[in-house]
């Protein structure tokens, strides 16, 4: 027996925690009443522990559309939720101990119910004291849910805290009448009919109804705030995702542009410097080879000659190659992405500036902002596509140039070829032919013919030379420079392009809400 009677209480709560319909809420007086466990009492709706059940559900929906927040992958809107989300929580928590502990006092049969309800008021005070702590967060959601957003849900948190409030009242009606059937010792059914406080449990089902009615008539309100919320942390992440994918590209354009500039552009240049470096060194050496044959001769005027000749080849060999490797050194073309990469920043924060101010327009539920977002939802993306596109043909078009000006100054540097080849074909004209046993007048005609070539590589050709790499350089270097200009002034169009097409998409997004 005494199995039993404790089993029933513990049945009851486990039926009532799996939304049991039909306990028997009778608030630990020591007997039924007849009517209140089916709800049937005139002008009842229901039972507490069914009404408590409805609150607790209300609660439980509330705590579910919100959990979805946590999930935030965009760290700025994650942060503007942050206060919404609070309350929300809270809400909850403070809420759903009182109403459980409602539910828990109608289904006692026995018991001190002046501690238990004295534990629900206070409960009941401190919910009630979280409402301005609740309005402080809110009003710290203004960004995001908009002075109007704010103002709807701080309503229904206000009339909600007056709801939990006003069980403290209906709290204090009920509890005598329950300890005065108490101290009765064994009161009888009719007593308990007698005494039982129908009118306080008839408001305390109405104050629970009312809640449920409040929260069930919000609850598609804060759906719809958090829809709104998920939807554009989607749309923020995407752009964001964009906004990685275009700049990745552009970084991964500017490098191929530079990669073919240096093979096709600086590299050619440097080949061909070295190429003639090599030429040169090739050509003395033949001439100085014949020279040699000559440095032990019995005609004294080709002996000296061929001596001298020789050593100024050397030195000539060891100038040019000593000019044509600085100025291989000094040979440096690239397309610089600095200005490229600039603009793609500035598009990519342009464009997301303006997809935040749409976004916390549709959070905040701004008339038509929905329907507008909807609309130009996907030309956000076709912003960074295009100018990452406009800034890669800057550089691919430069490229394109500066492998036109490669040819140009390849082709001058065969001026300079030419110049050199000329040079050493003096003296090899000279000593062409002539052997140790040609005749002493061959030798001293010889003789003669080199001084000429000497002649000309100390008055003309080191400096016909030097000038002309010296201009190849001065060539090089505007050259560079108006290929700085030219890709400059393609990234400024491209910029420029860039803030028309935002400030076109900016004037169709307010038209739109307007």
């Amino acid at each position: 027996m005494k199995y039993f009677a404790m089993f029933i209480p513990l049945a009851m709560a486990t039926l009532a925690q799996y939304g049991e319909t039909s306990p028997s809420p009778d608030f630990a007086v020591p007997a039924r009443m007849a009517g209140v466990a089916s709800g049937s009492l005139p002008g009842s709706s229901g039972n507490v522990v069914q009404n408590t059940n409805r609150v607790l559900a209300v609660l439980g929906q509330f705590q579910s559309i919100t959990e979805s927040l946590y999930g935030l992958q965009t760290p700025v809107l994650y942060r503007l939720a942050t206060g919404f989300r609070v309350v929300m929580d809270s809400l909850v928590e403070s809420g759903s101990p009182i109403f459980q502990a409602l539910s828990n006092a109608a289904r006692l049969s026995s018991g001190n119910i002046t501690a238990v309800f004295d534990g629900i008021r206070r409960t009941i005070n401190a919910t009630v004291a979280l409402n301005e702590l609740h309005d402080a967060a809110l009003n710290g959601t203004q960004a995001l849910l908009g002075s109007g957003g704010v103002q709807n849900i701080s309503t229904v948190l206000d009339q909600l805290v007056r709801n939990v409030a006003n069980l403290s009242t209906v709290l204090d009606e009920i509890e005598p009448a329950i300890v005065r059937i108490q101290r009765l010792g064994r009161p009888t059914q009719t007593q308990v009919d007698s005494m039982y406080p129908r009118a306080g449990v008839r408001k305390l089902n109405g104050i629970l109804l009312d809640y449920v009615n409040i929260g069930a008539s919000t609850v598609p309100q804060i759906n719809a705030v958090v829809n709104r919320i998920r939807l554009m942390d989607g749309f923020i992440g995407r752009l964001t995702a964009v906004a990685g994918a275009q700049r990745t590209a552009l970084n991964s354009t500017t490098a191929a542009v530079n990669a073919s500039v240096q093979s096709g552009v600086q590299l050619r240049l440097q080949n061909t410097l070295r190429a003639m470096r090599t030429n040169f060194n090739g050509t003395v050496l033949v001439v100085t080879r014949k020279l040699k044959l000559f440095f032990l001769d019995d005609v004294t005027a080709i002996r000296q000659v061929a001596r001298n000749a020789s050593a100024t080849l050397t030195e000539r060999l060891t100038n040019v190659t000593g000019s044509l490797d600085a100025v291989s050194n000094r040979t440096r073309v690239t397309v610089d992405g600095r200005a490229s990469e600039w603009v793609m920043n500035r598009t990519n924060g342009v464009v997301m500036g303006l997809a935040w101010r749409t976004a916390l327009a549709v959070t905040s539920g701004v008339p038509r902002a929905d329907t507008c977002f909807a609309r130009f939802n996907y030309e956000f993306d076709k912003i960074p596509r295009l100018i990452q596109g406009a800034l890669a043909a800057c550089g691919q078009e430069e490229t394109r140039t500066l492998q036109s000006v490669a040819n140009a100054l390849a082709g001058y540097l065969g001026v300079v070829q030419a110049q050199l080849n000329a040079e050493t074909k003096r003296y090899d004209q000279c000593v062409g032919g002539l052997v140790p046993d040609s005749s002493d007048a061959l030798k001293r005609q010889r003789a003669l013919c080199l001084r000429g070539a000497e002649q000309f590589s100390h008055q003309l050709g080191s400096y016909v030379v030097n000038d002309q790499l010296q201009a190849f350089e001065e060539l090089l270097r505007h050259e560079v420079q108006y290929s700085a200009e030219r890709h400059r002034e393609c990234v400024r169009v491209s910029d420029r392009i860039m803030v028309a097409e935002v400030r076109n998409l900016e004037r169709s997004i307010a038209n739109c809400l307007n």
